[in-house]
């Protein structure tokens, strides 16, 4: 058989320039040039000086009488370069028959749409807001209502709820008859190719398709260069062919859907279907498709409300396993434990945990060796996820020979050293599918192509799949527990298989810390500790000791003891700049700088040091580090320049090679060259800083925490003069 290659969803239904004989349609530029129309009506000589108006100005061709009826369209097209994308209609009248006239905008070009106003009163106007309470209340009634209200609002012989399933095929969820005699479709299935891609494409961009009268010829727009237009906004496009043939085989005359948007997305249509002609007031179908877009934020709002539940619920079993493991050296052992819990929660008839050559299993599951066979497969194709309900020809390799019995197939990796794999099963249901017609798509011979086309299908009775190699579907309750239990289990044994390696770089940072306080108790706390102990002799040796000497020899003891306690903070300072843990983030210099020089003053009576604050640039590191790391620099030059004639400290950054240099001045007691190497030792102090409280700390920090934070630290100092500390912080970007 020859098929043309040509398929339905090839169609290019919104450039078919087809319009229903219910209105006509202009097309014009910014310049109200008329590009493209349609036919015009019987009547249009009343409002228009021509019939022959292509690639003339909309204004010059249109009657006195036509601006003095419809002022307020004929001002939006005079301001055409402002019109926003809404759509403004308005009622007119030519002649003595009523229309609407919308004005709307696409791309750079202006649509000027009339449809003809229906004279028919609808009641149902007045139960507008009683309908929507209705919907504001319904829970599992939803879309029963829906269906329900939207016939109570048009008059269709049938208003069907149409969802798409995963695969774009439909199945008919709820369902109101005009009368018992119509056969009901209710929870038949509909195959793919009813409604092919771009129709579904167009549904996502116009809310409302309709059709009054599958039999009535369409009428043609008419372009310059015969050129298309889009006329997917359009209400009153006409449908094509194929699609008109497709209501004819189904023995209805007029058709409306609307579509049902959830998260964006195209969720389902409702589907309205009569079988005589029918022609909708324009209000009548604005009010159903508002209702529509109620019941859709409603139907979002009571599936975020489930989800939320089945969160809270996944969160009790995590808490539950959280709590166990975590005091566990052994993840997969202890997640044995919690066998039952985890095939109840997933509904799964049996599940498999396995770790390397050891297999768990609870429950009914498959044979081990094609449990192995499978999880290796996936191990391969990198996955860390899989949930598959039924056996198709996109199934990993060997799952359908694997886990015949077994078609419900939940996957998950957890990676690392110590690493496992969760699989849950559930067993094949058989069930039968219901479908109007047989969902094949029938071809006919075109004589003017010589080749078999696709045709509309004829058929709508009832035909029975037999469904085989299928389980129930995972819900989204089952689908969000695996991703969140992936991401506990793999942080816990990221956790677990670091943590003797953090055990080790901690003793590492300890015996470092321990090493610097067994330097100072062997060292620099031998002086302070032999004053406190040749005082403390001498008060107890002595007796009628003057008040004086005794209040020396407590004087010393105090001091020694303030002296131990001082470097002793020091020290433990020190020690934490040495391991701690940082992420970069910019941080505003000059948010503590102010702070640091009032509290050094203070601390130094440097009440009389000048300091001058040029521009205080942000920098990448860690905030306490970059606190820690100017605390000591400014100090140290409020500090050494506090007794100097005209104490003055200078601070300033600027901009260099895509980072940020600063620069500390002060013009203190200055440094010996030959000691500026020896600057950052712990506990060095300067040759000439006698006078000076300190410790020898300081430097040794800074020294530490620009290592840390990859900060270029050069000095520059001149004894007498003062001492110049440059700072360079580089700029953070993702390869950093």
């Amino acid at each position: 058989m020859t098929i043309d290659a040509k398929k339905c969803e090839d169609e290019q239904i919104h450039l078919l320039g087809l319009i229903q004989p219910i209105g006509f349609l202009f097309i014009l530029d910014r310049n109200q040039t008329i590009l493209a129309h349609s036919d015009l009506p019987e009547n249009a000589d009343t409002e228009f000086l021509t019939r022959d108006i292509l690639g003339k100005k909309f204004s010059d061709v249109v009657t006195n009488q036509w601006k003095t009826l419809n002022p307020e369209l004929e001002e939006a097209l005079s301001n055409m370069d402002i019109q926003n994308s809404l759509r403004l209609t308005e009622e007119v009248n030519l002649g003595d028959i009523p229309y609407y006239g919308s004005l709307y905008k696409i791309d750079d070009l202006f649509y000027l749409e009339f449809e003809i106003k229906s004279q028919t009163k609808f009641t149902q106007n007045l139960s507008f807001n009683s309908h929507l309470n209705t919907l504001s209340r319904s829970t599992d009634s939803l879309w029963d209502d829906v269906a329900k209200i939207i016939r109570q609002l048009m008059p269709f012989d049938r208003v069907m709820i149409y969802k798409f399933n995963e695969d774009s095929s439909g199945i008919n969820v709820a369902e109101s008859l005009a009368d018992e005699n119509l056969k009901s479709y209710l929870g038949y299935n509909y195959p793919e190719f009813d409604i092919p891609r771009q129709a579904r494409e167009l549904y996502t961009k116009n809310h409302l398709r309709f059709i009054a009268d599958v039999n009535v010829e369409p009428h043609r727009m008419r372009s310059l260069n015969n050129q298309p237009y889009d006329l997917q906004q359009v209400a009153i496009r006409s449908l094509s062919p194929i699609h008109l043939q497709y209501l004819r085989n189904a023995e209805f005359k007029a058709s409306l859907s609307i579509s049902i948007l959830v998260m964006g997305k195209l969720w389902g249509l409702v589907c309205c279907q009569h079988r005589e002609p029918l022609c909708i007031d324009l209000q009548q179908r604005n009010l159903a498709l508002t209702v529509t877009h109620y019941a859709a934020a409603r139907y979002q709002q009571l599936l975020n409300e489930k989800q939320l539940q089945d969160v809270e619920e996944s969160l009790q079993l995590e808490s539950k396993i959280k709590e166990s493991i975590l005091l566990k050296n052994n993840v997969f052992q202890e997640l044995k434990s919690f066998s039952f819990d985890l095939n109840e929660f997933m509904q799964s008839q049996g599940l498999a945990i396995l770790q390397e050559n050891e297999i768990h299993t609870f429950g009914k599951t498959p044979a081990r060796l094609k449990i192995t066979e499978f999880v290796n497969s996936l191990t391969k194709l990198n996955k860390e996820i899989y949930l598959s309900n039924h056996h198709h020809e996109h199934s990993i390799d060997g799952v359908q020979q694997s886990f015949q019995a077994f078609p419900g197939v939940a996957y998950l990796n957890i990676r690392g050293p110590q690493g496992f794999h969760i699989v849950w099963f559930r067993k094949e249901i058989e069930t039968l599918k219901k479908w109007a017609g047989k969902p094949e798509k029938p071809y006919v011979f075109d004589d003017k192509a010589k080749a078999n086309i696709p045709s509309p299908r004829t058929s709508f009775n009832l035909w029975m799949e037999e469904v085989k190699g299928t389980s129930v579907k995972w819900s989204y309750r089952e689908s969000i527990f695996v991703e969140r239990l992936r991401d506990l289990l793999q942080v816990t044994l990221l956790k677990k298989a670091s943590e003797i390696s953090h055990l080790n770089e901690q003793l590492i940072e300890m015996n470092n810390a321990l090493d610097t306080y067994s330097y100072t108790i062997s060292h620099d706390l031998k002086n302070p500790l032999s004053a406190i102990k040749l005082s403390g002799e001498f008060l107890r040796s002595k007796e009628n000791i003057p008040d004086h000497l005794k209040q020396r020899m407590t004087s010393n003891i105090l001091d020694g003891v303030e002296t131990i306690v001082n470097m002793l903070d020091k020290i433990h300072e020190f020690s934490k700049s040495s391991v701690f843990k940082y992420e970069p983030e910019l941080v505003r210099t000059d948010k503590f700088i102010d702070e640091i020089i009032v509290h050094s003053k203070d601390r130094f009576s440097g009440e009389k040091t000048n300091v001058v604050c040029g521009d205080l640039l942000p920098v990448y590191g860690e905030k306490t580090l970059i606190y820690q790391l100017f605390l000591n620099i400014i100090a140290n030059a409020i500090k050494y320049s506090a007794k100097s004639k005209n104490p003055t400290v200078q601070i300033e950054s600027y901009l260099e090679n895509n980072g940020v240099m600063y620069i500390v001045k002060d013009n203190g007691i200055g440094i010996e060259k030959a000691e500026l190497d020896s600057i950052y030792e712990i506990f060095k102090r300067m040759s000439n800083s006698v006078g000076f409280d300190g410790s020898g700390v300081g430097m040794a920090i800074v020294k530490r925490i620009v290592d840390k934070l990859e900060i270029k630290i050069s000095i520059q100092s001149t004894v007498g003069i003062g001492t110049e500390i440059y700072l360079y912080f580089p700029n953070y970007d993702d390869n950093n």
